[in-house]
């Protein structure tokens, strides 16, 4: 009885491991590479300075996927990367509501932020931010809504804080 309680355990902690060690297939990673560069966002003005798009990106096989979030921020503008504590402004986040079936392999692949002054960094320009899925299973009219939230500013003003998302169809 010991030895098959033993053997249970270890299955499980094998289990866990091979969970926890899901590698990204490096086709997957060609595709998405080359995905993000035909994916086109809306244009941007100084009344709507950060236009978003989103785009799924499936393995071959179906068994892993990418989400894909780009944004285009207009030129002078800038939404934030990072705030220290007792600065009055909002830092980005990106959102995201998965049907279940769908596990993430690991975070989000962000672009850099840029030293803007008093320990602020912001985003500026394009930005693409990527998160790799496993895929389980899931029903036809599931969907995957992303996007992002954030404050955007130029040199002399802020607007509120705004939130834009996508629907992505999961088949």
């Amino acid at each position: 009885m010991k030895n098959h309680v033993f053997l249970y355990i270890l299955f499980l902690m094998a289990q866990i491991g091979l969970a926890q060690t899901t590698k990204v297939y490096p086709t997957l990673r060609e595709k998405v590479k080359k995905e993000v560069q035909g994916l086109a966002t809306e244009v941007t003005n100084p009344m709507d300075p950060v236009a978003i798009n989103a785009k799924l990106v499936r393995s071959n096989d179906m068994t892993q996927m990418a989400v894909i979030i780009k944004a285009n921020i207009e030129d002078q503008w800038h939404i934030y990367a990072y705030v220290p504590e007792g600065q009055p402004y909002i830092v980005s986040e990106l959102q995201l509501k998965l049907p279940k079936g769908i596990t993430a392999i690991d975070d989000w692949e962000m672009p850099k932020g840029s030293p803007y002054n008093d320990g602020i960094y912001i985003y500026e320009d394009t930005l693409v931010f990527v998160r790799y899925f496993s895929v389980g299973e899931f029903d036809k009219e599931d969907v995957i809504v992303t996007g992002l939230y954030y404050q955007t500013c130029d040199r002399y003003k802020c607007f509120p804080p705004q939130k834009k998302t996508k629907n992505l169809s999961v088949l």
